[in-house]
């Protein structure tokens, strides 16, 4: 299994330590995990330092040096197609992981902007070779969400709920599903974390991985 990952996966793991947790779930190596060539240049930057604080960026710049850059190159006509759906929140970094994971085997994509995910199967519908994309990422996807609930369910809520806690800013649903006083129980955060995920399915679920 190759993990295409994008920019916001690799920030929420770092943000909640979970880089390891999410590599046992998933029965991964850190060649497995794979990022486009930009990724590492788009962290480069004292802005994104800032923007995460030091020990989740020291946490990331480590998660960096342990995965591979993505060698194949994305498919032409699937990255056209996506250029142009500017209306459908699919930005560059996302288009670019979309339009290559059909040319790798055994290869997922897992991003943390579901939006790109929703518009994604919107294009689809408007578009011919966005549907033929479509068709090709079918249960390709894994959204952070997903990531979350394997985990809970490997490791139990409860030897993971200070690391989620702690990088609660990281993802608004995650905030609300620990609650405003942090004082959810297992049972109320997986019930948050579940009507999320009957949410995106219900509007994308040709496209999501079986978990």
């Amino acid at each position: 299994m190759i993990v295409l990952s994008d920019n916001d996966i690799l920030r929420k793991l770092a943000m909640c330590d979970l880089f390891e947790e999410f590599l046992v779930v998933y029965g991964l190596t850190d060649a497995d995990v794979q990022i486009a060539k930009r990724t590492r240049f788009y962290w480069n930057h004292p802005r994104q330092r800032k923007r995460l604080g030091e020990p989740a960026y020291g946490r990331l710049s480590g998660i960096l040096e342990r995965i591979r850059i993505i060698e194949s190159s994305p498919d032409p006509a699937y990255e056209a197609a996506l250029a142009e759906q500017t209306d459908h929140n699919i930005d560059a970094g996302e288009a670019i992981l979309f339009a290559l994971c059909p040319a790798i085997p055994d290869s997922f994509v897992a991003t943390g902007d579901k939006r790109s995910i929703i518009g994604l199967m919107a294009a689809g519908a408007e578009n011919p070779d966005c549907a033929a994309l479509c068709a090709a990422l079918e249960g390709r996807i894994i959204c952070f969400e997903m990531i979350v609930m394997a985990i809970v369910r490997h490791y139990g809520f409860s030897t993971v709920r200070e690391k989620l806690i702690s990088g609660r800013e990281c993802d608004r649903g995650l905030s609300q599903w620990l609650g405003s006083q942090l004082d959810a129980d297992e049972d109320r955060f997986l019930e948050g974390l579940n009507s999320f995920l009957r949410d995106i399915r219900n509007q994308s679920a040709a496209l999501l991985a079986t978990r």
